[in-house]
């Protein structure tokens, strides 16, 4: 059976060749560079070398050399079978150092298969062979390709190097003309650069920048924060997921030559190697002292803005009270229990202060009721609770023109709307209801029990609390019902305190 070796880098390759020979009847014995198939031409009983020419180690090119030059081998017939070269030099080049044939990827296996036989039947007996090639031609031949090589390299690296001039010629004249300051630290934090513009933006000159430590360059507080947020990123590249965050911004307070200070932006992001692992920071810092200013004015404004709609809720409430003495105080006391079963609940402090508001006017739709009806000692009669049932739309219609920041109108409408639709004036259901006026229901109940009406003595808490208790999940929320009866229960929540 007829020896074949095969060398080739590719594993792929090599199995291809190995079975495509093997199924035709040859022997197959493979390398994967030129130095490990001289071990196998050691071994013995090679007939015939396919060999590929860009190999690690030793290429096709070295190993067809070695073979040609050494009498023990210079008989065993050699096929050059790439695509790595396609040249007409390079075949001249491989025949010139001996080879038989010179076979470029990708052909047919029959026809690899005839080139194989007609390559060993065309083989001569050694006595018949041409004696070894001229090694000078050979020598010249391959010195011309590691010249053209050589001169190749040069001229790449030359215009990667022009390349890399001018993109940091661009980015030196980008970064020094730029208003915003560009730092670069290492990860000891010390700087590597910093732009011309620092010195706009805190006095210095960059040399001085440089030969100072990092830690100087903000606040206590600002250095406290910029390292919580270092410690974060490192925490994230520990766990594998550093490039899932690209950057963080920060709002620090940045110390000028002068000792003044100076609220700036500061845009973070690691720089990276070429294993994508962290190898400094980049950073860009923007001035945000005007928009800082701009922004405490319009939160002063926006202080002033509640300040004086409060005042306005305030004087609305005592409108309502002047035509109804008898229930005086009681939408401040609903106030002050529905803002403390929202807190105790957990919600948003805005938006308590929202319902605290609603709360405090949220009987103004009684305005247009008649004085003797809100008064009446006596049951009202069904004509006359038709008419008490007309307040919460009566205020909505009063409040829905005035911006508020908050549902203030939407609260008042469905104040005596319930869970199981069974409120009024629209009957609305569940999640229908914003939860602001679930719980001001419930405080409207409590307090409208626990009080002294013009028809009925109060009837205290605890009348109060067992109505809600009955009610809970029907007709009031069941989570408002929880915290007010925590409240009354285990925190000594009273209406007198209101």
């Amino acid at each position: 059976m007829t020896r074949v070796l095969i060398v080739d880098d590719l594993a792929e390759n090599r199995c291809l060749l190995e079975n495509l020979l093997e199924g035709a009847g040859y022997g197959a014995v493979s390398a994967e560079n030129g130095r490990e198939a001289l071990a196998r031409l050691q071994e013995g009983g090679v007939e015939l070398i396919v060999s590929g020419i860009l190999m690690p180690v030793m290429d096709g090119f070295q190993l067809c050399r070695e073979c040609k030059t050494r009498s023990e081998w210079r008989d065993i017939p050699f096929i050059f079978y790439t695509a790595t070269y396609t040249e007409k030099k390079d075949e001249t080049f491989a025949l010139a150092l001996g080879a038989d044939r010179f076979v470029v990827k990708p052909q047919d296996p029959e026809r690899l298969l005839e080139i194989v036989k007609e390559t060993l039947a065309a083989a001569p007996v050694a006595a018949a062979r041409d004696p070894a090639p001229d090694m000078t031609a050979y020598l010249a031949m391959h010195n011309e390709r590691l010249v053209e090589k050589l001169e190749k390299k040069v001229a790449d690296l030359a215009r990667l190097n022009r390349a890399l001039g001018e993109s940091e010629k661009k980015y030196r004249l980008l970064a020094d003309n730029v208003e915003d300051v560009i730092f670069v630290l290492d990860l000891h934090l010390n700087y590597i650069y910093i732009s011309p513009s620092v010195k706009t933006l805190r006095g210095y000159e960059p040399a001085e920048v440089m030969s100072r430590p990092a830690s100087v360059t903000v606040t206590p507080a600002s250095w406290e924060l910029a390292m919580k947020t270092l410690e974060e990123a490192k925490k994230l590249e520990e766990a594998g997921e550093g490039l899932l965050r690209r950057s963080w911004i920060l709002e620090l307070e940045v110390v000028r030559k002068d000792g003044s200070t100076v609220w700036t932006e500061m845009r973070l992001s690691f720089l990276r190697d070429e294993n994508s692992q962290p190898a400094g920071i980049l950073g860009v810092t923007r001035d945000i002292t005007a928009r800082r200013q701009s922004e405490q004015a319009l939160a002063s404004s926006l202080k002033n803005v509640r300040k004086a709609l409060a005042g306005t809720v305030q004087a609305i409430a005592m409108v309502v009270e002047a035509r109804d003495p008898y229930t005086a105080g009681h939408q401040r006391r609903v106030a002050h229990l529905a803002v403390a079963v929202a807190g105790e609940m957990g919600m948003d402090p805005d938006r308590i202060e929202g319902l605290g508001m609603a709360a405090m006017i949220h009987d103004i739709g009684k305005i247009s009721i008649p004085a003797e009806i809100l008064s009446k000692p006596t049951k009202l009669t069904a004509t006359e609770f038709e008419l008490i049932k007309v307040h919460p739309r009566t205020g909505y219609d009063i409040l829905r023109e005035i911006e508020f920041p908050w549902p203030i109108a939407r609260i008042v409408f469905e104040h005596h709307e319930r869970m199981d639709g069974a409120g009024y004036p629209r009957g609305v259901t569940g999640a229908e209801i914003l939860p602001e006026s679930r719980i001001l229901a419930i405080a409207d109940v409590i307090e409208a029990i626990a009080s002294n009406r013009p028809y009925r003595p109060a009837l205290g808490v605890e009348a109060a609390l067992e109505e809600i208790i009955r009610g809970r999940g029907a007709a009031y929320d069941p989570q408002a019902v929880d915290a007010c009866l925590r409240l009354f229960r285990e925190k000594g929540y009273h209406l007198e305190k209101a």
